[in-house]
This record gives C-alpha cells, structure tokens and sequence, in this order.
C-alpha cells in the first residue's frame, strides 16, 4: 500500500523541505548495516573449534625427550618429514572444512595451548604397528634417561633431564572424549591400511590404557588442555612404506575422522 505525502514526510523532521537533509542520516545507517554484515564472518571464525597437529620429533623438541629423533627408512626418510607432510596436509584439509587447524612442533607452543583436539601424528618404527593412543587419567608423563634414552617410567631417573612446568592434566572427562576420537581414527585408519593399499604390517586399532606407556602417557597430553588427545602411530617403516607413501590418502583419512569427531561433539 502506497503511503500518503504526509506519512512519507513524516519519517523526515521538518517536512518536504528537509527531506533532502535526512539522506545523510539514511546513507549512515546502510554504511553501520554493512560493517555488521562485513563483521558476521569473523565472529563465526572466532567460533571455529581449534585443533592442535602435532608433526612428531620436528624440530625444535621438546626439552626432556630431545634424544627422541624419531624413526627413519620412511619413503621420505625421517620420521619428522613424514610426519610433517601429513600434518601439512590435515592442516589444508581441516581448514577447508571451517576448523581453526594450527601446527605444532614436537616442543609444544604455546604451554598449556587450549583446543578441542590435539592430534600427534607418527609412525612406528621396524617390526611395529599401526595404532592409536589416547590420554588417560591417573599418572603423568614419561621420564627418561637424560634427553629421552631408555625405557619410560612413571618417576624421574637419577639423570633425567628436566621437563617443562607446569604439565596439565589429564581429567576423567578428557579420558572419555579422547577415547571417542581415538576410535573415529582408528576406524578411518583401519578402512585404508590394506595390502590394496600397500599396508604390510599389523593393525592394533586402539590400544587399552596402560598397554603402552609411551602412547597413553605421551608427553604431548601433558602440554595442552584440549579437550581430546590423541596419538597417532600410522603404520610402521619400512614395513607398510608403499602405505607411507599415500600421504594425501593418509591425511585425508585422518582429518575426515577428526571432522566427524567434532561433529559427533556439536563443535563444528
């Protein structure tokens, strides 16, 4: 309905007269509009679940475990390059998909970092497996001989080097969480290690806490508060190499699942 020459004057003090000066006053209101408008994507970005991928013994380390280089005999060489490129990779992938992806070397930086999930990704080294680890309560981080040598134990040796502090810990509800994106990976990972696919070696899916104190007490677990913590060991050099080499297919692999985690959580 067409209003009357009254009512439109109405909208402008002062009457047909000053309509022309109301434009001003019109044209800033659109201008606010817009930079709302403009704005909307940061927020949402700034609502974006953060997730943590850790390329394993890349340098720099992590003090206390710099003796740990990693394994070699990958098709790329070292483990950290394998790593590395997977992690590359993932980090594309997941941002695509609208997930705040950062990078981390194997010194965690910043200490205590926050996020959703931290993913650590590996691989074994001869005669090992494909795996995944998940943090767990009870206990704390491994200690070594110096820098990393040695068997891992619950206490410090004589001549540990010492580790950084304050180490966060690991809570009940932090255990369930990461056992659940644990067992997306594993069965993404498990769909793809195939002798089709070049996998030769063994596939141990989700180990059981405290089967393997190196994974379930990773030292990664203990420099985040993410709310999930994973490590992954993707297969084993040079056992599954012609598996190694499919880095695209490893990396979507494991990002698809970490996706579906966040969606089974209602973060993305």
């Amino acid at each position: 309905m067409r209003a009357s020459r009254g009512a439109r004057n109405r909208a402008c003090p002062g009457g047909p007269t000053r309509v022309a000066s109301c434009r001003p006053v019109r044209i800033a209101i659109l201008a606010i509009t817009a930079s709302f408008a403009l704005a909307a994507p940061a927020a949402l970005s700034a609502a974006q679940p953060v997730v943590l991928v850790q390329a394993g013994h890349l340098s720099p380390g992590e003090p206390g475990y710099l003796a740990q280089t990693g394994a070699s005999g990958n098709p790329f060489g070292l483990e950290s390059e394998f790593n590395r490129r997977v992690r590359n990779d993932m980090l594309t992938r997941l941002r695509a998909a609208g997930v705040d992806a950062r990078p981390l070397a194997a010194r965690v930086e910043p200490l205590g970092v926050p996020g959703a999930t931290f993913v650590s990704i590996h691989h074994d080294s001869p005669g090992g497996a494909a795996m995944v680890g998940h943090a767990i309560t009870g206990g704390n981080e491994n200690y070594y001989r110096g820098e990393g040598t040695g068997d891992a134990s619950p206490t410090p040796y004589p001549d540990s080097a010492r580790h950084r502090v304050p180490a966060t810990t690991v809570s009940a509800a932090v255990e369930r969480t990461s056992a659940g994106t644990a067992q997306r990976i594993a069965a993404g990972l498990k769909s793809i290690f195939t002798p089709a696919n070049g996998a030769g070696g063994r596939f141990r899916g989700v180990i059981p806490p405290n089967s393997n104190r190196r994974m379930n007490h990773f030292y990664g677990f203990y420099r985040t508060t993410a709310q999930s913590r994973v490590i992954v060991e993707v297969g084993a050099a040079p056992d599954d190499n012609p598996f190694l080499a499919k880095v695209p297919l490893i990396s979507k692999t494991l990002s698809t699942a970490i996706i579906n985690d966040l969606k089974a959580r209602k973060l993305l």
